[in-house]
């Protein structure tokens, strides 16, 4: 008798211990719960701030998620450096660059927002922004030396930022990972003596 009530006690114990256990073990392997994440941009200015992060959990549907919104608008501060050098204004000043390829994580389609623009430079640091020959926005530049960075101040919020730049010859390299641009979005801009034909 004494060994039943023992073995029921012992059994009653176990049972307590492994339903805790189990109990602890399901709490710890259910989903959390989703907290919103704090606004990146201040109030009042559209876009984002950085490359965006998709939060969540849907592991079947990796790469679908697309952010297809401008990036917010910055002050670029063109006229905090001293004026560009001679050979900066003559090479950006010699031809068009068309910026015909852009990528950027979070929107694989951002090249459609590039692709057909095209840049033409002025030694007098200003620039216009042409799409199909024509002057869709025009703006101010200047460009950091000890940092070889671009800077670009204008109303379109793909083009206007600061652009850490690779140069190589014909062919420039925008990347977005300045102190001021976050964006993530790396440009290249490709020279040519002239605009293309219309229909070309």
């Amino acid at each position: 008798m004494k060994l039943n009530i023992i073995l029921a006690v012992l059994v009653a114990v176990l049972g307590w211990a492994t339903c805790k256990n189990f109990k602890k073990t399901q709490t710890a392997d259910a989903p959390a719960v989703p907290v919103e994440a704090p606004k990146t941009s201040p109030a009042g200015l559209p876009g984002w701030n950085a490359s965006r992060v998709i939060e969540g959990n849907n592991p079947d549907s990796a790469g679908t998620y697309q952010v297809k919104e401008p990036p917010r608008m910055v002050t670029v501060p063109v006229d905090a450096l001293p004026p560009a050098t001679a050979s900066h204004k003559l090479y950006l000043s010699s031809g068009y660059w068309h910026m015909n390829m852009a990528f950027q994580p979070s929107d694989t389609t951002v090249h459609h927002n590039y692709q057909s623009k095209w840049l033409k430079f002025r030694q007098d640091q200003t620039f216009d922004i042409l799409i199909k020959g024509k002057v869709v926005d025009s703006g101010r530049w200047n460009w950091d030396v000890t940092k070889n960075e671009l800077y670009l101040s204008c109303k379109d919020p793909y083009i206007n930022n600061t652009w850490a730049v690779t140069d190589r010859g014909t062919v420039m390299i925008w990347k977005g990972n300045t102190s001021i641009n976050v964006t993530g979005i790396q440009v290249r801009a490709v020279n040519a003596g002239a605009l293309p034909q219309e229909g070309q």
